[in-house]
């Protein structure tokens, strides 16, 4: 029996998977046994592509039914598959003239399979409780496609190249509120990149996360805070003080409310577009995926897009990966936290507590990291905030950069600390580790 393989696409794929090797390899990741309807042909693809994984070569009809063969359930009659399996085998390819235009319905039965998958998901997702989860499923169906960029050929691309740099280096940075640390990073941070300052607990992290998203607030861009220890009012009035230079102890009261209020206004008029969300969530209980779903509650309810992110801190976030491992645990947060800045072409910014070495040192770098060091393996710059009790008492403190992929490293930067403001700022000179 003869089949027209763009009416029946499936019948199509399976034919081809069986006699053309190149054809197989290139669509492999692209169709998944599920999403054949026939439940015949959906063993029949799980079979060719597993032999394929461990042959390196396609099965032929007649081995094809003794792979089949082991996995038909108790009610399946054999002969079925036979007669299914020969009548694909039998089908004409010489019809396909177009190759381009058939591999365009591959994609789309794929893309269309690939979305159905997804809804399905989706709806179990929500049964068990997991809505944030669904985005993160709906977002992969998507992706879904041919992928048709094989990479850079060298000597070709030099001009292209040179274009890519020369862009990147005009790309909008953000500054840290390190001006060295600036000159070192070409002007500041990149969208899409994971900073992480790392420090004993007690030191200051929640301090610096707000300094920093100051900082970037005064270049008139939005600020998600997202806050897993501390209330949305205590950070906010960290914030009022860092952003107004009022004393914190003195926001009480109703002349510093005033005052607050004057100083918000004329920092509103000279960056209009700079704007501040402080969202509080339970201690251990979240994973990036609900920072995903919170993303898109408030891009759809209150037409708020972040260009950074400031997590504090680190730790109080779950996995979404399961690992006994904490170290491995840790790794994975970071992994996760930074894919949400590539996604959403945003800055993350996130704190995170050292190990007891940690503790015991008077300058944090790498080698007192231990086994920590896996959580800032994904991260593209990562500090460490020192400070002696003598510092602590002198409002001093001293910033280690710890890791820059594509900048400057190992150098120290003194920093002051006004504990009335709460402000941040540098101090002169900067010492290279030896």
């Amino acid at each position: 029996m003869n089949y027209d393989f763009v009416e029946d696409i499936q019948r199509g794929i399976l034919n081809l998977s069986l006699k053309d090797k190149a054809f197989f390899i290139e669509v492999m990741n692209l169709i998944k046994s599920e999403y054949f309807e026939y439940p015949p042909h959906s063993k029949m693809y799980q079979s060719i592509s597993e032999f394929y994984t461990q042959y390196r070569k396609l099965p032929t009809p007649a081995v094809l039914m003794e792979e089949v063969k082991g996995k038909l359930g108790p009610k399946e009659n054999f002969s079925d598959y036979m007669e299914e399996i020969n009548s694909i085998s039998a089908m004409d390819a010489s019809e396909i003239t177009d190759e381009t235009y058939y591999m365009n319905l591959v994609e789309k039965f794929a893309k269309e399979s690939a979305m159905k998958e997804a809804i399905m998901q989706s709806i179990s997702l929500i049964e068990e409780g997991k809505a944030a989860e669904v985005r993160g499923v709906v977002e992969n169906a998507l992706m879904v496609g041919r992928n048709v960029d094989n990479g850079q050929i060298y000597f070709k691309d030099v001009h292209n190249r040179w274009i890519r740099e020369i862009s990147q280096k005009h790309e909008q940075r953000f500054p840290t509120i390190f001006p060295i640390c600036n000159a070192h990073l070409e002007g500041g941070n990149s969208r899409g990149e994971l900073c992480m300052a790392v420090a004993c607990p007690g030191v200051g992290k929640s301090i610096f996360l707000v300094n920093q998203s100051v900082k970037i607030l005064k270049q008139d861009k939005k600020v998600l805070f997202v806050s897993l220890e501390m209330s949305q009012d205590k950070i906010a009035k960290r914030f009022d003080s860092v952003m107004t230079h009022i004393p914190y102890n003195s926001l009480t009261g109703q002349k510093s409310q005033t005052e607050l209020n004057e100083r918000h206004t004329i920092i509103k008029a000279k960056f209009p577009n700079a704007e501040l969300v402080i969202k509080e969530f339970p201690t251990g209980t979240i994973t990036a995926n609900n920072i995903r779903a919170l993303l898109t509650q408030l891009a759809l309810h209150d037409d708020f897009v972040p260009d950074m992110i400031a997590i504090d801190y680190l730790e109080l976030l779950l996995p979404i990966r399961k690992t006994d491992q904490e170290h491995v645990a840790q790794m994975r947060i970071a992994e996760e936290i930074r894919a949400i800045g590539q996604e959403f072409k945003m800055l993350i910014w996130t704190v995170t507590q050292t190990n007891r070495d940690g503790e015991s040192v008077e300058l944090i770098t790498k080698r007192e990291m231990g086994g920590s060091y896996d959580k800032i393996k994904p991260v593209d710059w990562a500090i460490s905030l020192n400070q002696t009790s003598e510092e602590y008492d002198e409002g001093r403190m001293r910033v280690y950069i710890l890791k820059a992929r594509d900048a400057k490293q190992k150098y120290v930067v003194p920093v002051n600390i006004d504990y009335r403001t709460l402000i941040m700022d540098t101090g002169n000179g900067q010492k290279e580790e030896n």
